[in-house]
């Protein structure tokens, strides 16, 4: 009798545990590997390729003798994950046509250029260039590379075939035979190897991890890669620098620069950027001006610069055939600047245009007149540093404090952050405000959850029914044993009904959400439960458009939620609320987002998804817009999926649009318009530490005659909604698990460093950290910022499915930046 019932009560909990795992979804944002998924929007059921990764790749890449040849990653070895990432084969003229790595929640994505041998002719890109582009989701991802156009279909749609295959060459290979395998030519067709885990930048190829800056040198580095190293403590350097050696090591897209902090150019580069392609300059040029930094030291080398690399003195705002010219500079202002006790001769710089940017360091010529000697210029929405002097001759080459004025002339820009995580937050998981913002897009309100004191009920109640309910009741108060075989079975029954009841979709009806968004108003939401077990999202989109360098991005962040599992065909476009912001889009891409570990909150999983199939990320590099979209996505039941895409653009505004300051204060005067061809809802006009208040509605074409009539109030106040009381001020402290509010996450992360960075968040700001428009708050620069009606882009699906998703939070902000002239009284 005994046995009996611990039999029933063993089967009872674990058929209440598995009803309870079927409510219960996690909320990390990793798809589940619960269940097969069907193909094609769960309707179609038709045969599709997927790739698995394998889960047993040696953690070593590949030796060259096994494979045939060497796989380059990112920036001479170096990248980081989550960020775009060249790959190539050295010697090969063509980008692979197909690369398998795995996502952030560890699903094997396929990277395939859209028109390999696949889907038609060779890919043929501009200047022979042989590089792809993918997104390593996790610390020595696996990297399946196929070079060949034609081979056995095993090694090329299955990589665990082509594992196995290099497992049995670099046998082979130990044997004393040649690792080549001439019977099915694999040997130089797939390449299976790893990225490249976290070790030390300086020394060899490497993960650069979030915190630790990333510098891309032409010429000598000027001991920035020895910041932070300690040979008797063993401690190695703080930053990573990738000092290219070649021009066939650079990437000839904007996207191959995705991670880098900061761009260093001196003198001995020159034979370097002199031999770059224009695709190659072209990438550095968008770089800088979507908000890269970059360092010039231009001094007597100054006609070497002008016959070699005459693109990189376009960043200067004057020509410098005209306004420039080599003067002898005295010593003493970069000696004060340093406070250095070792004397430095007079050199050969340049005279750097008066009047513009923001003077570093002030100096004179050996005639006495004063010039600036290093100076600090807007170059679109990055900025450029230039200080007038070849630091890597004399007298600077044996200077003891050569290193610290170029730390001195970056800011903080070479300074690591690697604050422990339990020193920077306690209260969630995540330690980076992306965190935070992925944590409020994940949350559905077609999804039901259960809170943990609920979950502690559940089982408690279990445990009750299992043992005094069950045993007492019934052999103690009735006597009859026998009835606890029925009595167990309608208990099991009715916990896992009551229990799947609670699984159901919520219906929610179409209202204004808490973030102060509305859903989309093309979808309503339906109202029974039955039409609310589609397709969910969550959306936030930021639109950037920059009136002098006329260049305009959006940024969008997808979270899709399912409750039936379904793989889906998906991208991101620009809706009809685009129209009249852009003259000519450059690229499209649309790509997985994600990060392991503590930056969004979760743990990194080796193989945790590795039942979903795979999904492809399809590449078209050949025209001169580029596109990307996903095929085949996976989504298990009841989970959620992160996606982004990044729209680039020339902007379709006048080019006289601008603003004009008041002498010597931070204040604006003159009339201001609204350029764009869409409503600016709750906007507001910011220059330096100032913010004006638009009216609620700032209707396309309207003009306002005067700024002075709009109210007023600092800029950080507003951001940290700091009001003045009688003997004090009182500030709103930033919650780091508030999720309610879509729009005030985007405001601070859109300005983290002005608000106090983490000293106000208690978060980080790394993932996200292209946004922070703080340091485009200059004397030259205004800000006009407001929310859209309507979003500039939309979801497109091959099979139909953009039509039934329902957008539960939907957020749209928009940010104009405008030239800024000082007005002389």
């Amino acid at each position: 009798m005994i046995q009996s019932n611990l039999f029933r009560s063993l089967v009872l909990l674990l058929c209440g545990v598995g009803a309870l795992a079927h409510v219960v979804s996690p909320s990390c944002g990793r798809a589940q590997d619960q269940a097969a998924l069907p193909t094609r929007g769960a309707v179609d059921t038709g045969d599709s390729e997927f790739v698995t990764l394998p889960q047993q790749i040696s953690p070593q890449p590949t030796s060259p003798a096994a494979s045939g040849a060497e796989v380059l990653f990112g920036i001479e070895g170096l990248f980081r994950v989550g960020c775009w990432t060249g790959v190539r084969v050295e010697g090969d003229s063509q980008p692979p046509p197909r690369v398998v790595t795995e996502d952030g929640d560890g699903v094997s994505v396929a990277y395939v250029q859209a028109n390999g041998p696949a889907n038609g002719p060779t890919n043929e890109r501009p200047h022979g260039s042989a590089w792809t582009y993918v997104i390593p989701g996790s610390e020595a991802a696996p990297l399946v590379i196929q070079r060949a156009v034609s081979q056995p279909e095993d090694a090329t749609t299955n990589p665990q075939a082509a594992e196995r295959q290099a497992t049995e060459r670099q046998a082979a290979g130990n044997d004393g035979a040649t690792g080549n395998d001439d019977a099915t030519g694999n040997d130089d067709a797939t390449i299976v190897t790893r990225f490249p885990p976290i070790g030390s930048p300086t020394r060899e190829s490497s993960q650069v991890p979030l915190g630790m800056p990333w510098v891309v040198c032409f010429g000598d580095p000027l001991g920035v890669e020895q910041i932070g190293a300690n040979a008797l403590l063993k401690r190695d350097a703080t930053v990573a620098v990738s000092r290219p050696s070649a021009p066939e090591h650079l990437p000839d897209s904007v996207i191959g620069y995705d991670g880098v902090d900061l761009i260093m150019v001196e003198a001995s580069g020159i034979e370097l950027l002199s031999a770059l392609n224009p695709a190659q300059q072209e990438a550095i040029t968008q770089w800088v001006h979507s908000g890269g930094r970059l360092l010039l030291m231009l001094g007597k080398s100054l006609p070497q610069w002008k016959s070699a690399a005459p693109w990189l003195l376009d960043f200067l705002p004057a020509s410098p055939d005209s306004d420039w010219m080599r003067v002898e500079l005295e010593p003493a202002a970069i000696e004060a600047f340093t406070s250095t006790q070792t004397p430095l001769t007079p050199f050969m710089g340049i005279k750097l245009p008066r009047g513009v940017g923001e003077v570093i360091i002030t100096g004179r010529t050996t005639r006495r007149v004063s010039t600036p000697i290093a100076a600090e210029y807007v170059a679109g929405l990055g900025k450029v540093t230039v200080i007038t002097a070849d630091l890597n001759e004399a007298p600077f080459v044996d200077w003891p404090q050569r290193l610290d004025l170029v730390t001195s002339l970056t800011g903080s820009l070479l300074q690591s952050d690697n604050t422990p995580f339990t020193k920077t937050n306690r209260a969630t998981a995540y330690d980076d405000l992306a965190g935070q913002m992925r944590s409020a897009l994940d949350q559905f309100q077609s999804q039901s959850r259960l809170g943990f004191s609920l979950v502690s009920l559940i089982l408690i109640g279990l445990i009750a029914l299992i043992g005094p309910l069950d045993y007492l009741l019934v052999n103690r108060v009735l006597g009859k044993p026998i009835l606890g075989w029925f009595t167990f079975p309608l208990m099991a029954i009715a916990i896992s009904v009551l229990l799947v009841l609670q699984a159901r979709p919520v219906a929610v009806a179409d209202s204004e959400d808490a973030s102060g968004s509305s859903a989309n108003s093309a979808a309503p939401a339906p109202a029974d439960p039955q039409a609310n077990s589609g397709l969910h999202s969550n959306r936030v989109e930021i639109v950037d458009l920059d009136v002098e360098s006329r260049l305009g991005t959006v940024f969008t962040w997808n979270t899709l939620y399912t409750h039936e599992a379904c793989q889906l065909d998906l991208s991101v476009t620009p809706s009809a609320a685009f129209a009249g912001f852009s003259k000519r889009i450059d690229s499209n891409l649309t790509f997985p987002f994600g990060f392991p570990g503590r930056s969004f909150g979760a743990i990194q999983v080796t193989g945790e998804s590795a039942r979903l199939p795979g999904y492809e990320v399809l590449l078209d590099t050949t025209s001169s817009a580029w596109t990307s979209k996903l095929s085949d996505l996976p989504l298990a039941p009841r989970s959620s999926k992160s996606f982004a895409s990044q729209l680039r653009f020339v902007v379709n505004i006048a080019d006289d649009l601008s603003m004009q300051s008041r002498s010597g204060t931070e204040l604006l005067e003159g009339s201001l318009s609204n350029p764009l061809p869409v409503d600016v809802l709750n906007g507001m006009l910011i220059y330096r530490n100032w913010i004006y208040f638009l009216p609620t509605r700032f209707p396309a074409g309207a003009r306002i005659a005067s700024v002075d009539s709009l109210r007023q109030k600092n800029f950080r106040w507003q951001l940290s909604r700091q009001k003045a009381l009688e003997s004090a001020t009182e500030t709103e402290s930033w919650d780091p698990a508030a999720t309610a509010s879509l729009e005030r996450i985007a405001e601070i992360m859109m300005f983290h460093d002005a608000v106090g960075a983490a000293r106000y968040t208690g978060l980080k700001n790394e993932v996200l950290s292209g946004l922070d428009f703080s340091d485009v708050l200059t004397s030259e620069r205004c800000i006009l910022i407001g929310k859209l009606a309507k979003p500039v882009t939309q979801f497109r699906g091959e099979n139909g499915f953009d039509d039934t998703i329902e957008v539960d939070k939907s957020l749209s902000m928009m940010r104009l930046v405008i030239p800024v002239t000082s007005k002389q009284r």
